[in-house]
């Protein structure tokens, strides 16, 4: 029940990290009016995919997303886990590098950024090596403290809130649905750890309704409050609107007279677990891909991942990283369409004898 509870803290960790950044970009970018829409769009598909994903995974009671690839064949999985690893890498890489600049930005401005990176990305990875009982353990307090601080932003925001910017409405037809853009929202959903962890955990479909309904609350905020405050022509034109809007708010009456302090404090716990559930991930996949063992596999994790981060050191602006960034997800998203429906479908198959195969 605690390991059930603990993954479901994860699920919104991973989603709060990836959301509040360049999602409600997204949002504004592929709706004028009507931004609920889009977010509950993204939302059920998410919980579609969730289900198809749990589905395909019942198929198989005793193994994780990794054993089904490799029953599906050795060199099958080998080709499409490879570029699946080398895009965790790289969404590690361009997450640190990402959150660095935003923290940055808020109270370390006299701070060079690659300091800051390696200090991310030693507690990343030192947190992934340990596994994921660590990790399990770590999302419990994080999850409170950044929670606090959540609540906090919402409440404190509403004193800036115009309803006029605001007007309640439906748009149809839904165009944003065929927009190459509304698949980058899609790769915000953080769902693939879920195949992972191990059966033993025996976790299901329904024990994520709530930490479901949670992230799209979340999302709904992040999305709105922005908009509450500057309306949509100027949202638009904003670089981190949910940052700004944070920025807007006049909290004199608080020891700490600027909320983005609190946004960039939940910033940091965020970061930090989210890259050692990727790290994690990839450690999972290279042990079983190529059977490494523990110590040898922290000495891969270690020197791929600083491999990564030293390439993201070098890119040399915030534009050219959030491009990257918005790349990655996009590849990410692809992975979270085709790994449900291919395990859903072989699954299928399976238990009908037709590889030769039940259960």
């Amino acid at each position: 029940m605690t390991n059930r509870i603990q993954i479901g803290v994860i699920f919104i960790i991973i989603n709060l990290s990836f959301g509040y950044l360049l999602y409600p970009n997204l949002v504004y970018t592929l709706a004028k009016t009507a931004h609920w829409e889009v977010v509950l769009c993204q939302a059920f598909l998410q919980l579609l995919l969730i289900w198809i994903y749990f589905k395909g995974l019942s198929f198989f009671p005793e193994k994780d997303v990794i054993d089904i690839y490799l029953k599906m064949g050795r060199w099958f999985s080998f080709i499409f886990l490879t570029p699946l690893i080398i895009n965790l890498v790289t969404l590690f890489a361009l997450n640190i590098r990402l959150h660095t600049e935003v923290i940055i930005s808020i109270f370390l401005p006299r701070t060079p950024y690659w300091s800051i990176m390696i200090l991310l990305f030693v507690i990343s990875i030192y947190t992934a090596v340990k596994g994921l009982g660590t990790i399990l353990r770590s999302s419990v307090i994080i999850f409170l403290i950044v929670i606090l601080l959540v609540v906090l932003n919402i409440f404190t925001s509403v004193v800036n809130f115009d309803v006029h910017n605001v007007t309640p409405s439906w748009s149809l037809p839904h165009k944003f649905l065929f927009n190459i853009k509304f698949l980058y929202l899609i790769g915000f959903s953080s769902f693939l750890f879920l195949g992972f962890i191990s059966p033993n955990t025996k976790l299901k479909f329904r024990h994520l309704i709530v930490p479901w309904v949670s992230v799209t609350l979340f999302f709904l905020t992040v999305a709105y409050i922005p908009l509450f405050i500057f309306g949509q022509e100027a949202v638009v034109t904003l670089t981190n609107p949910f940052l700004e809007a944070m920025d807007s708010i006049d909290i004199s009456w608080f020891s700490f007279n600027r909320q983005a302090i609190f946004f960039g404090v939940s910033l940091v716990g965020l970061v930090i677990l989210t890259n050692a559930v990727l790290l994690w991930m990839i450690g999972q996949i290279i042990q079983k891909m190529i059977k490494r063992q523990k110590e040898e596999l922290s000495y891969w994790l270690i020197a791929i991942s600083m491999i990564a981060v030293i390439l993201s050191i070098l890119i040399p602006n915030k534009s050219l990283i959030e491009k990257y960034f918005l790349w990655s997800i996009g590849v990410q998203a692809f992975f979270m369409l085709v790994i449900p429906f291919t395990i859903f479908i072989y699954g299928f198959l399976a238990k009908r004898g037709v590889f030769g195969y039940e259960k």
